[in-house]
């Protein structure tokens, strides 16, 4: 699994509303070293995803509709999009071309080591870790 630079991304977000509360988009980006159209890009699909919300005007900004005590990194990834998966085998429908009917070992047990790095990634609250 390679965690991407927007699954980064969009926990350094979090972590600057879960410490400053509201913030603008430009006040994240420079606050978390990111360049504005990422940090605009992924605080609208963290607004999608309810887990920020926005106010707009002079006193405007974005903040977290759900607390970081009720969100793990693994929500933060599915929340933009990125299930956090070992290999293309772990994709739902996924038909392994070597044995179609099942039983491939390979991804057996990649979908055992799957099963554990999702329990991992869901057991701490990200407040926990900000």
């Amino acid at each position: 699994m390679l965690v991407t630079r927007e699954m980064d991304y969009a926990l350094r977000i979090l972590r600057a509303l879960h410490r400053d509360g509201q913030l603008s988009a430009a006040a994240v980006a420079r606050q978390e070293h990111m360049q504005k159209a990422i940090t605009l890009k992924l605080l609208n699909r963290l607004l999608s995803a309810g887990i920020v919300e926005s106010r707009r005007g002079v006193s405007g900004g974005y903040f977290l509709k759900r607390p970081c005590e009720e969100l793990s990194i693994y929500d933060v990834f599915q929340s933009i999009g990125e299930p956090p998966l070992l290999n293309r085998c772990q994709r739902e429908g996924y038909q392994c071309e070597n044995f179609p009917k099942g039983g491939c070992g390979v991804c057996r047990e990649l979908n055992r080591i799957q099963e554990s790095l999702d329990r991992e990634l869901q057991r701490m609250p990200l407040s926990d870790i900000f």
